[in-house]
């Protein structure tokens, strides 16, 4: 098996004990106050060399936060992964020389607009919303390497409004922060998260997409094990794709273009 190098989500502290001495595995820590829906640290208590993950839209508030926070980065932080463009607005004007790598996370799904972005930054993530055909596509025409997402729950989508609180105090329900829902209308259940910023909303089943490891110009294989640290070291270690265990491909084998009715005269 090829040894992509893999950016490794660090969603508790035993996933560092387990992996520090992996010389391919790249550490990215969420940073506290700025994700939603993931474990987070403190800034002061990231020791070991990896990214820092910034996965929430800011207003200007944070954005002034994030200001303060790039001006005593310790020199263990390599590089930022975000979501924000405000945050790449700011990195630009400070001239931090960090890797920049943008994770917009249902956007990026062509080469045009990856290569637009990978003007201003070191690497793009793919989104995970394309076919693997189109994701080859991509890596075959980008100008730099890019991120892939090969394995994890994916994040559907996030709200600001704590919608389980929302749901609990409207209803006099309880359920819990983490919680498994069924969609009522398709059927599909999806695993909810709430914190302190908001909701955010998760494929039940990991997406499987460990063939991208296999792949040219891959700066990182993405693996995200929220929800899946106990099987976490099988899934990196594996040489094969695991299909017979983690069979869930989301949408790269599926296409999502349809052609809509004519409209009846």
């Amino acid at each position: 098996m090829k040894k992509n190098n893999i950016l490794l989500l660090v969603t508790n502290k035993t996933l560092i004990t387990n992996f520090k001495k992996e010389s391919n595995i790249t550490f990215l820590f969420p940073l506290e106050n700025f994700c939603i829906g993931l474990p987070t640290f403190a800034l002061e208590n990231i020791k070991e060399e990896g990214y820092i993950f910034l996965n929430r839209i800011l207003d200007n508030t944070d954005i002034e936060k994030f200001k303060k926070i790039i001006t005593k980065l310790p020199k263990n932080i390599k590089g930022i992964v975000f979501d924000d463009l405000g945050i790449l607005n700011v990195l630009i004007k400070s001239n931090l020389k960090i890797k920049k790598i943008l994770f917009l996370n249902h956007l990026n799904s062509n080469y045009q607009s990856i290569n637009y972005y990978l003007d201003y930054v070191d690497s793009v993530f793919i989104s995970s919303d394309i076919t693997i055909n189109e994701t080859k596509e991509i890596l075959k025409k980008a100008k730099k390497p890019l991120v892939v997402f090969t394995f994890g729950h994916v994040n559907i989508m996030y709200s600001r409004r704590t919608l389980i609180s929302n749901y609990n105090n409207h209803f006099k329900e309880n359920v819990p922060n983490t919680a498994i829902l069924q969609e009522k209308i398709t059927n599909i259940p999806f695993i909810i998260k709430e914190d302190l910023y908001g909701t955010a909303i998760y494929t039940k089943e990991p997406f499987n997409a460990l063939e991208y490891r296999h792949l040219d110009n891959i700066l990182f294989n993405f693996i995200n094990p929220l929800f899946l640290e106990n099987d976490i070291e099988k899934i990196i270690k594996s040489p094969t794709n695991l299909d017979d265990i983690y069979p869930y491909k989301y949408l790269s084998t599926k296409e999502t273009i349809y052609k809509l009715k004519e409209e009846e005269k």
